[in-house]
Parts: structure tokens; sequence; C-alpha cells
């Protein structure tokens, strides 16, 4: 009976996992998508070491386990790197590596050195895979501001697996739960399938290349943040005449029609929006607001803030550090540009180094 059970969890696994394989590197083919790609690679790799599971060649069961966490992970950090949510170095992505080079080492050590117990060529690898399996659900959790439900599911989901495949070292000795966890796989292993599918079936995953040539096409504004002049912030506002953006001005002359303007001052307005400029905090909410609306419409968001020397007057340094590089982290989340002007002269040398630093 336990034996059925284990084999029934393996086939239903295998099966389902090769089908995710295709439709991904589908996906990949059709869609111009390099994440699709690698993730359609991590679910063909997870297919390949259920069968050397089944034919019980363990070393290589393990090996491709460790390369689909691998590959899985990778993915996910193209993702974020595509849609621009987070801002890291390239050489992050030889994290993802690790998983697949320990495993070699721990393969490597069993061949040419002492011989090891199956904690050493079994256990520590899938332990170490679930650990990044389960990683790469944290990381695509923040995704749900954009992908909402589909990324949610497809975090817990990937949260569940590696969780379970890292109670695999400790379990799947134990006779009487080797039954339970193969079913359990199983169903996570139909959940992370299904759930990754829906993912990268949503209209913003497979219109990427539509939205990346929108961006380039735009006109010269880049995203990220950009610190200009004066000079410089009259050419972009004649750039972005018939362009939806969010504004907080002291000077309302010469403003585009279809900009969103907030007049930063204590006096209340009848014609205009106004804020106060210690009201940083609905700035902030403000633009993650409008960031967010442009994206869910497949457009990038941009934000100009053309009074930072007001709002040193009324706000202390550090505060506006700490409000400047909130904005930052949603401009990079969303894929959008925060146009900061001001001028160098304004600033100590101290000051405007750390901003340049921070901010860049």
């Amino acid at each position: 009976m336990d034996k059925m059970f284990l084999n029934m969890g393996r086939g239903l696994s295998l099966v389902i996992k090769l089908i995710a394989a295709l439709y991904l590197l589908y996906i990949a083919r059709t869609r111009d998508r390099k994440s699709a790609l690698i993730w359609g690679l991590a679910w063909l790799s997870a297919a390949l070491s259920i069968l050397f599971d089944i034919a019980g060649v363990n070393y290589l069961n393990s090996l491709f386990e460790a390369l689909f966490a691998s590959l899985l992970f990778c993915g996910v950090l193209m993702i974020i790197n595509e849609e621009a949510f987070y801002f890291f170095t390239p050489g992050f992505y030889y994290v993802a590596s690790v998983p697949f080079i320990i495993t070699l080492y721990l393969i490597g050590i069993m061949h040419f050195g002492e011989r090891s117990e199956w904690m050493m060529t079994i256990g520590v690898p899938y332990g170490l895979s679930g650990f990044y399996i389960l990683l790469s659900g944290v990381l695509i959790l923040p995704f749900s501001r954009v992908y909402r439900k589909k990324a949610t599911f497809l975090a817990i989901s990937l949260i569940l697996y590696g969780a379970h495949e890292m109670d695999y070292p400790i379990l799947r000795p134990v006779s009487w739960f080797a039954p339970i966890g193969f079913l359990l796989g199983a169903i996570f292993t139909f959940m992370v399938s299904y759930s990754v599918i829906q993912f990268v079936r949503t209209e913003r995953f497979q219109e990427f290349p539509r939205r990346r040539k929108y961006e380039k096409s735009e006109g010269e504004i880049e995203t990220g943040v950009l610190i200009i002049g004066e000079e410089k912030y009259r050419e972009i506002r004649e750039t972005l005449q018939n362009t939806k953006v969010l504004a907080f001005l002291r000077d309302l002359s010469n403003v585009p029609g279809r900009w969103e303007v907030y007049f930063i001052t204590h006096i209340t307005g009848k014609d205009f929006k106004t804020i106060s400029p210690t009201n940083l905090a609905k700035m902030v909410e403000l633009v993650n607001r409008y960031l967010r609306s442009m994206a869910e419409t497949e457009q990038r968001g941009i934000i100009v803030i053309d009074c930072l020397e007001y709002l040193i007057m009324y706000n202390s340094f550090e505060s506006i550090v700490k409000f400047l590089s909130l904005l930052r982290d949603f401009v990079l989340m969303y894929g959008g540009t925060l146009v900061l002007v001001t001028n160098p002269s304004v600033w100590s040398e101290k000051e405007w180094a750390l901003l340049k630093r921070l901010l860049s």
C-alpha cells in the first residue's frame, strides 16, 4: 500500500511538472520572456529529478532537484530585473547557483572522498534546495502589488513547497510518514505548477515585450531617479506635455494640462490641490497610489518634485533623505521615474554627496 501511494505520488508529480515545463517553454518562445525560459528549464529539471528518483539513481535525483531550485530562484531574479521591482547588482544572480554547486561538491565527496551517509547525498541537498524554493516564494510576495492574487498564490505555493522539501531530511527516513510526505509533495507540486502557469498567463507577464518597446519610445526620460537642474527640467516638461505626471510643485506657471499637480504650501487652496510641506507621509501615499494605478494600466509612472529647497525649510535633512529613499524604492518597484529638480549649491557638500549616493 505504501509503495502504491509512493508510485502514485511520483507519477502525478512527473506529469504535472512536464506539463508545466512545456507550457513555460511555449510562453518563452512566443512572448520573448527570458524568465519564462529559465522557469521552463527549472520544471524540466524537476521532472528529470523524479525520473532518476524512480530509477533509483540518487546522485542524479538530488542533482537535478538542486538545479530546479537554482533555476527557479534565478527566474525570480530575472522577473525582478524585468519588472524593476527591486534594485540589485548583476552579480547577485550568482547566488542562484549555490544549491547546484554545493550538491556537486557533496557528490564529489562521495566519489573521491570518504563515503558519507544518505543525509549527505540526498537529505542535505534536498533541504538546501527547499530553502531556495521557499526564498523564491518570499521574493515573489511583493509582486502581488502588480500581479494581485496570481502572485500571492504562487508565493504561498512556493513557500509551502519549499518548507515541505526542507523537512525531507528529517521526515523521509520515518517509514509511517513517507506515504504522507509523497502525497503532500504531489499536492504542493500541483499547486506550484498550476500557480506558475496562471502567473505567466496574466496579460502583464505576456505583454512585457510591448511594454518594453513603449518605454523605450517614450522619449528621452529614463526610468529610475533623475536629479536635474532648472534648464533640464524645462526640457523634460516639454517632453512630457501629453503624459500623465504626478507633480509636487511651488511654481504653478506653464504646467502641462495632463499633469496632476499638488501645490506645496501651508495655505489651503480652493482652485488647486495643496499639501503642507510637513506632510511628507501624504506625499508618499499619493506616490504609491499613483504608481500602482499606472502599473495596473501598463503605463510608466513619472513623479516630478520641484520643491526640495522649500521642503528642507520645514523638515530635517534626515527626514528628507528617508522620504526620498522611500520614493526611490516605490519607483524601482513599479518601474517608474522620479524627477528631482534642485541645485547642488543649495546643499552642503556632505548633504549633496549623501543624496547622490542614496538616490543613484
